[in-house]
């Protein structure tokens, strides 16, 4: 791009620069006048001398000028360098909001599993609230002990002990969400997805254990090419610095000179322009780029490492979160079962002891064992969502 300034100059002279100068003048005259014998010949004295100025004390100038780089490697590849610079920052924006993505969902899981395990205990205080109810009623008609009734009192009070600490871990949860997608904390925030459906959805999709994998998906894996590509131009531009830079120009300059600034009777203002092109060229810099260039090679094989490094680190990724999901959706299978299996039995012992053929023990080890399948059933939910929120980062996917 041309370059063009302009700027006004005023100098007065303290002492106006003067030099001396011979008259040279007068010899030239009386040697005329000898030579034509006007007057008679005579010797001459020495000549006089007298001081001369070139510069008057006032002096103006005005001038405009332009100027444009007609030859310059380094600018070139500095131009390049710029854009690319601009999509490194584009990119690692993309790798901080995948990152930021992940926590959020991660949050958002935990308050989902936490609300179905707040759900299941409650069902089952409903449960054994109708239970406690019931076996008072038999304790007071003589057919139940004391220590029937206190066992599943005891087991109440558990759960309803359990639904306390539940709530706060909730609300530690929604306040962890609301930090990490920057929303106030002190504003309601209401999660809505239905976690069976996104189970369900997790077990039906389908896992190539094998498959291709498209690293550039990584916004990580896009930062290091930049890098590379930047590193490249850093070479090529300090390669260039070798390369002659050439730039033209072009200037205009008006100036008075005047004892007195404001006497119009001196002369006026006198124009000058000139135009050229200038060349330079580096010639020795003590070994400067030389060393710059073998500093960016070593920059450029570090960057290759890390890109091999991170090649690695991905395949790893998404390899274990490959099998992380399937391992998942494994236990998510068998401790539905698990769970099924000890539901069926907690009924059947407690069909048992109304009918008296049961103790109250084996009721309590029976909800004890429903509780633990319950609970692990969660627990496999949970793990199931995470992997599946890894699985999706090792991919890049939304």
């Amino acid at each position: 791009m041309p370059k063009v300034k302009g700027g006004i100059d005023y100098s007065y002279y303290l002492a106006v620069p003067a030099q001396p100068v011979e008259d040279f003048i007068s010899p030239s005259v009386y040697g005329v006048l000898f030579q034509e014998n006007v007057i008679p010949e005579r010797e001459l004295a020495a000549p006089e001398t007298f001081e001369f100025s070139f510069v008057q004390p006032n002096v103006l100038t005005a001038n405009i000028g332009a100027s444009i780089q007609l030859f310059d490697g380094t600018f070139i590849y500095g131009l390049k360098a710029a854009k690319l610079y601009k999509g490194l920052i584009k990119k690692k924006r993309i790798q901080s909001e995948q990152t930021i993505t992940t926590n959020v969902t991660k949050a958002y899981m935990s308050i989902l599993v936490a609300e179905k395990n707040k759900e299941v205990i409650s069902q089952n205080i409903k449960v054994l609230e109708k239970s406690l109810s019931d076996i008072k009623a038999v304790y007071q008609n003589g057919f139940a002990e004391s220590l029937d009734v206190d066992r599943m009192q005891l087991s109440l009070e558990t759960l309803q002990t359990q639904i306390g600490n539940l709530d706060q871990m909730i609300q530690l949860s929604y306040n962890l969400l609301k930090f990490q997608m920057n929303y106030p904390i002190d504003q309601n925030i209401v999660v809505t997805d239905n976690l069976e459906l996104m189970v369900e959805q997790i077990i039906v999709d389908e896992i190539t254990l094998d498959g291709p994998i498209d690293m550039s998906r990584r916004a990580e894996f896009s930062v290091i090419e930049v890098g590379q590509q930047l590193n490249e131009l850093d070479y090529k531009r300090t390669k260039a610095g070798y390369l002659p830079t050439a730039n033209a120009f072009i200037n205009f300059q008006e100036s008075l000179q005047r004892s007195n600034l404001f006497d119009n009777d001196e002369a006026g203002w006198l124009p000058t322009a000139v135009a050229g092109v200038s060349i330079k060229a580096p010639i020795y810099d003590g070994g400067m780029k030389k060393a710059q260039m073998e500093n960016i090679k070593l920059k450029m094989n570090k960057t290759d490492l890390q890109k091999q490094d991170l090649e690695r680190l991905i395949t790893l990724q998404v390899r274990n979160s490959q099998r992380s999901i399937i391992n998942a959706r494994n236990t998510v299978n068998n401790s539905k079962k698990n769970l099924d299996l000890s539901q069926r039995i907690y009924d059947k012992t407690k069909i048992k002891f109304k009918e008296g053929i049961g103790s109250s023990i084996e009721v309590t080890q029976a909800e004890a064992d429903l509780y633990q399948a319950q609970g692990n059933y969660i627990n496999a939910l949970y793990d199931l969502l995470i992997a599946k929120t890894d699985y999706n980062l090792a991919l890049a996917k939304q």
